[in-house]
């Protein structure tokens, strides 16, 4: 059978080109959705990775310092907890650290030690630069052979209450990261906190 033209073009070629046209408009609508569904994924994915390294960075932190107790090394330690919990982000990424004393188990880190301040018997301020810092930089040198004085030397370890007799210190640890995103398409970046107070655990002399 002989198809039906009009104006030239059979019916059979004008059903094809119309299908194609309409597949056009089709996945112009569809491609956009589906790049911003995949691309939020990937963000989300990301982001939420970055929220449990810094809730675990807090976690091991606090564990640490809690029973380093009054030692010397003990936000030296700390550090070093911090520096294997955050494997998994970008280097010198944290914004702050701090470590604080606390009044119980339900205290905030103080305003001032927030914001990047370290306080006298209050809190110890550092950022992810500190991981490189060595041992013999701590434990509360306020000369040499430190010439830049220790950096926990605001709450010094050797002042934290270790003896169940005389009453357990609470410490805090406060962790601040800001977590970048790739595509912008949801922004440019998102600040994650998270902090953790224990007991200090009791030493015996």
């Amino acid at each position: 059978m002989l198809s039906v033209v009009d104006q030239g073009v059979p019916v059979r070629y004008r059903r094809v080109r119309g299908e194609r046209g309409a597949a056009l408009v089709e996945s112009a609508i569809i491609t956009p959705v589906l790049m911003l569904l995949i691309f939020g994924i990937f963000e989300f994915g990301s982001a939420f990775r970055s929220y449990l390294t810094v809730s675990n960075v807090v976690r091991d932190a606090v564990r640490e310092v809690s029973v380093a107790g009054n030692t010397g090394d003990a936000d030296y330690r700390m550090l070093r907890a911090m520096e294997r919990a955050a494997a998994a982000l970008p280097d010198d990424s944290l914004d702050v650290l701090v470590v604080f004393e606390a009044t119980g188990p339900d205290s905030i880190v103080p305003s001032g030690c927030k914001a990047g301040t370290p306080s006298a018997g209050v809190c110890n301020v550092y950022t992810s630069s500190n991981f490189s810092l060595a041992e013999s930089q701590f434990g509360c040198q306020t000369s040499p052979p430190d010439p830049v004085n220790s950096p926990d030397r605001f709450w010094c370890p050797f002042d934290r209450q270790v003896s169940a007799g005389s009453g357990l210190d609470y410490v805090g640890v406060y962790v601040r990261y800001t977590h970048q995103y790739i595509t912008g398409l949801f922004g440019t970046s998102v600040v994650f906190e998270d902090q953790m107070i224990l007991k200090v655990e009791p030493q015996t002399s």
